[in-house]
């Protein structure tokens, strides 16, 4: 039980049920961070997709005072079982796990879920389906939030130009501002993704992304050695912390609007 006033109210697993029940007299927001379990390169921890909407979570949290829950660390990763560490779970499984999980807190009183994805692009296609089915089953209101899509702006600004797709230097640049501890810069290696790529296609997060695709394991076997596809040398704290800060503005604002 939180026993001292001047202790945040809003992390879900820390509260009993009277607490969340006061709580609902001032917000009927969750956020529920989804993230996956994989292989991140050399450098970088397996928990790279559930540390990074964690940690924003916790701030928009901080901000607004809208609910916060427990994180889904489990994902859809098939393309990197390639890599000791990696879990992957089926599409559907993934896709209804999430879906009762919102939807039993719109049975005791919340209105708005927003879903925090940190293992974006890859799993952006399920978590799309869960808001809908979420809106029009459940009634509640829902967001799937890519982390690539709400830091975009200052993604593309602060950028040294490489091209960066999984492991590189965004995903970097944060865990260096989050948890340095877990970054091992001197592991760091480019991995060149090829020059050349289907129309409508890139290998890298803002490039010319403009149909739905997916790589196997085996495509990602034959691409990298480490399991980093672009350079992450280039990555800073600095810049990391404008990503992060960058994503909990614009989420903020939305939670915000949601509670007015």
């Amino acid at each position: 039980m939180n026993d001292d006033a001047d202790e945040p109210t809003y992390r879900l697993a820390e509260l009993t049920w009277r607490e969340v029940e006061a709580a609902l007299e001032e917000t009927r927001t969750l956020l529920l961070p989804v993230g996956s379990v994989e292989q991140h390169g050399h450098h970088l921890p397996l928990g790279v997709d559930v540390q990074m909407p964690e940690a924003v979570a916790e701030r928009v949290a901080a901000r607004t005072d809208c609910l916060l829950a427990p994180a889904i660390p489990y994902g859809v990763s098939p393309h990197h079982t390639f890599k000791p560490g990696t879990f992957t779970v089926e599409s559907e499984t993934f896709q209804h796990y999430v879906r009762d999980v919102c939807a039993s807190a719109g049975e005791w009183g919340v209105e708005n879920v927003l879903l925090l994805n940190g293992h974006y692009l890859a799993q952006d296609p399920e978590l799309d389906v869960v808001v809908r089915t979420l809106r029009t089953e459940h009634d509640l209101r829902a967001f799937h939030v890519p982390l690539s899509d709400v830091w975009a702006e200052t993604a593309e600004e602060g950028r040294t130009g490489e091209p960066a797709f999984h492991a590189a230097e965004f995903e970097t640049s944060v865990l260096l501002a989050l948890r340095p501890d877990l970054v091992s810069m001197d592991e760091a290696v480019p991995v060149e993704v090829p020059d050349e790529s289907l129309p409508l296609t890139d290998y890298d997060a803002y490039g010319e992304n403009r149909v739905g695709w997916a790589l196997s394991a085996d495509d990602m076997a034959d691409l990298t050695h480490a399991g980093n596809l672009g350079d992450p040398r280039g990555a800073t704290a600095e810049f990391g912390e404008r990503l992060v800060e960058t994503a909990v503005s614009n989420v903020a604002t939305l939670v915000e609007a949601l509670d007015a």
